[in-house]
C-alpha cells in the first residue's frame, strides 16, 4: 500500500502512549487521521499534539454503537478506512496464580473480542 500520504487512518485509543505516537507518525506522513478516545479533553490535547489533518471522535471501542458512529463519521466526511490501527484495549492485571476464569474471560473480551469487532466494522462502509 505504500506511504500513508493521502490515506485515511483510524487509530483507536489514540490519545496516549503507542496510539498517540502512531497517530502522530501517520499525520507527519500525510495521512488524515481519525483518533478515538473516551474523554473530550484528552482528545483535544491529542489533536493539538498530532497536528495535521486529524479528526477526533469520542468513542469507547468496547461499545458497538460507538464504533458504528465512528465509521459513520468517516463515511459522512467522504472518507474510507485505508488503515486501521486497533490500539484501544485494557484489562485487569494480577499475578498468574490469582487469575480466575472470570478474570481471563473479562480480559479476553476487552482485548481480543473488541479488536475483532473493531476490525470487521470498517468493511461495512
Amino acid at each position: 500500500m505504500g506511504q500513508p500520504d493521502g490515506r485515511t487512518v483510524v487509530v483507536t485509543g489514540g490519545t496516549s502512549g503507542i496510539g498517540l505516537a502512531a497517530a502522530r507518525r501517520f499525520a507527519e506522513e500525510g495521512a488524515h487521521v481519525y483518533v478515538t478516545g473516551r474523554r473530550k479533553e484528552t482528545l483535544d490535547e491529542a489533536a493539538a499534539l498530532i497536528g495535521g489533518a486529524v479528526t477526533t471522535v469520542r468513542a469507547d471501542s468496547a461499545d458497538p454503537a460507538d464504533l458504528d458512529r465512528l465509521y459513520a463519521t468517516v463515511a459522512e466526511r467522504g472518507d474510507r478506512v485505508d488503515v486501521l490501527f486497533a490500539n484501544a484495549g485494557g484489562g485487569e492485571f494480577a499475578p498468574l496464580e490469582q487469575v480466575t476464569e472470570e478474570h481471563f474471560d473479562a480480559t479476553f473480551d476487552t482485548t481480543s473480542k473488541v479488536c475483532c469487532s473493531r476490525c470487521r466494522r470498517p468493511f461495512r462502509c
